[in-house]
């Protein structure tokens, strides 16, 4: 388990390194950050890191300002003297809150809720990958008053809900109405290489993605062709959409 401490107090970060090594021998701290520009130029490097632990107070100002100008890349526990940031905390992808002076008691605490959403992350995982070799959908069947139509998955853009009605936007710039599904089982039944889900309400088609750029923190705007308006992903699936895009 690799792990990153943000820390400016050299005694609560020496403590921090006796909690981790206590609680996993194998575990391997990459780096102490003491300020943001520390934080900032650490994280661009696009470093292997399981776990933050991190102070929000640093020398040069608040660790919120480095959270602002990179992509994390995985969970933050952190640790701090004051009780004014929960909000800010996990805005930015805090699992847990830890009030200094904490015990280890707390320390295993939060470590323990940390592995039980890596083993959820990691059985989520598993299931993707046995689902790898399942015959995806291949075409939607339209139901009109007296006719049934077909709409090939090749053609569909993207698929949007609203207020709990599925919409498939397809490349000659028309939507049609999807019924029987809902969002989450939409989902598994499209190919995971063609087909990402970018936030609750869309999932897009990599054929119809033109570009994409910063719309805010740890979010992007993703320009997709015969759509008048970008789709913007969600804080938690903007780093997978990435590795996505590039795979």
């Amino acid at each position: 388990m690799n792990i990153v401490i943000i820390e400016d107090e050299p005694l609560a970060a020496e403590k921090l390194v006796n909690y981790v090594t206590r609680f996993d021998a194998n575990a391997n701290v990459l780096k102490i950050c003491d300020k943001v520009a520390d934080v900032i130029a650490f994280f661009q490097a696009e470093p292997e890191v399981d776990l933050i632990f991190s102070d929000i107070e640093l020398l040069d100002g608040q660790v919120f300002n480095a959270f602002e100008e990179i992509d994390l890349p995985c969970p933050v526990i952190f640790t701090t003297s004051y009780n004014a940031f929960w909000t800010e905390a996990f805005d930015n992808q805090g699992i847990a809150y830890l009030l200094k002076p904490f015990t280890y008691k707390r320390f295993t605490n939060a470590m323990t809720n940390y592995e039980s959403l890596k083993a959820n992350l990691t059985q989520t995982k598993q299931l993707i990958q046995n689902q790898s070799e399942k015959r995806y959908k291949s075409r939607f069947l339209l139901k009109h008053a007296n006719a049934v139509s077909i709409l090939n998955v090749e053609d569909v853009v993207c698929i949007r809900a609203a207020s709990g009605v599925l919409s498939a936007y397809d490349s000659a710039g028309n939507h049609h109405l999807l019924s029987g599904n809902s969002m989450t089982e939409l989902e598994a039944e499209l190919n995971p290489d063609h087909f990402f889900r970018l936030n609750r309400s869309d999932i897009v088609n990599i054929h119809f993605v033109t570009s994409f750029e910063n719309y805010g923190k740890e979010t992007l705007a993703v320009n997709v062709s015969h759509l008048n308006e970008p789709l913007i992903t969600s804080k938690t699936r903007t780093s997978e959409f990435k590795k996505w895009l590039a795979s």
